[in-house]
């Protein structure tokens, strides 16, 4: 591995630093479209990087025996489709009551 890789490492390292409870950053692109996940910590931490980022409010994806909650935008950035998403971790309790927003 050369000097260029490891500063990348550095870079993305000092980038996930300043988002306040982030612990994975992943970014998949091409020409068209940016799609960036952001894996948080705890719940708390999807409410502030939802807030941080102005991704809105946070939802609650259900599914099989596990929820999550998430908080996610999409953007269009001159001819490019920006997509974030916020995603907390998994919980196999029971999830929140049902009166909480739902994922589409």
């Amino acid at each position: 591995m050369n000097a260029r890789a490891l500063e990348l490492v550095d870079t993305l390292r000092t980038l996930l630093t300043t988002l306040p409870g982030a612990n994975a950053l992943n970014v998949d692109a091409s020409e068209i479209w940016a799609f960036v996940a952001i894996t948080a910590e705890s719940d708390e931490a999807v409410q502030t990087l939802g807030t941080t980022l102005g991704l809105g409010a946070p939802a609650v994806r259900k599914a099989a025996k596990r929820w999550w909650r998430y908080a996610t935008a999409e953007h269009y950035h001159g001819g490019l489709r920006v997509e974030m998403k916020v995603l907390g971790p998994r919980h196999r309790n029971s999830p929140p009551p049902d009166d909480t927003p739902r994922s589409p």
